[in-house]
């Protein structure tokens, strides 16, 4: 009998740290475990970090208007936010928008600035400035532009005499009592180009009938538009 217990006792002690090792082994997994976790998590966190601190950056370099710099430091940011790839893009657009704008393609520079992606305040502002200067060169070529078609058309018309007029208004039906009106736009010789309009019934719109080259010595008439 004293045999048997004593083999009860070695059996039950045995059992007991089987039991022990076993919770020891989970222990170290849950705690491995635990530990990849934890390391990925930092990872994540460093790399929003990283991509923050690239987004403040380049808004600072925004507001001093340092723009390229603000680029460059975006794009050698890796592991990039969706705010930091939408300022990235932002930039890129506006330096395209820049450098036409600078080059007097102010039509290229309009189209170029793509509405926003970030919500970075610095780039809005940059944004509305530069659109606001590529309005302004826009208005200032069209009024130039005009001014000079103006002046270009008193030129012409004082080289075109009464006669030609007469002769070309009534070789085409282009008379007075209809309400026609015809403006010349250029001189070259004997070569006029003339612009038609006809009036409505009130005088209130007087609309294009179309621009006609006429040779005044062949009395030939071609409609170039």
């Amino acid at each position: 009998m004293t045999v048997n217990k004593f083999f009860k006792n070695v059996s039950v002690g045995a059992a007991a740290l089987t039991l022990v090792l076993t919770l020891a082994g989970c222990g170290n997994s849950q705690s491995a475990s635990s530990t990849k976790s934890s390391s990925a998590n930092s990872s994540t966190q460093s790399s929003e970090n990283d991509s923050t601190k690239a987004v403040r950056s380049a808004n600072r370099s925004i507001r001093n208007n340092n723009f390229q710099a603000a680029y460059d430091n975006l794009n050698n940011t890796s592991n990039r936010s969706n705010e930091a790839n939408n300022l990235k893009d932002d930039l890129q657009n506006y330096l395209t928008a820049k450098r036409a704008y600078d080059n007097g393609d102010y039509q290229t520079a309009s189209n170029s600035l793509k509405p926003l992606k970030s919500t970075s305040t610095a780039m809005r502002d940059a944004y509305t400035t530069l659109q606001s200067k590529i309005n302004k060169k826009q208005n200032a070529k069209a009024t130039s532009s005009s001014s000079s078609q103006r002046i270009a058309n008193q030129q012409a018309s004082d080289k075109t005499s009464d006669s030609v007029v007469e002769a070309f208004a009534n070789k085409m039906g282009f008379t007075g009592e209809k309400g026609y009106s015809i403006i010349p736009t250029s001189a070259n010789g004997s070569v006029y180009k003339l612009e038609v309009r006809q009036n409505n019934s009130d005088n209130t719109v007087s609309n294009m009938i179309g621009i006609y080259q006429y040779n005044s010595q062949t009395g030939a008439v071609t409609k170039l538009q």
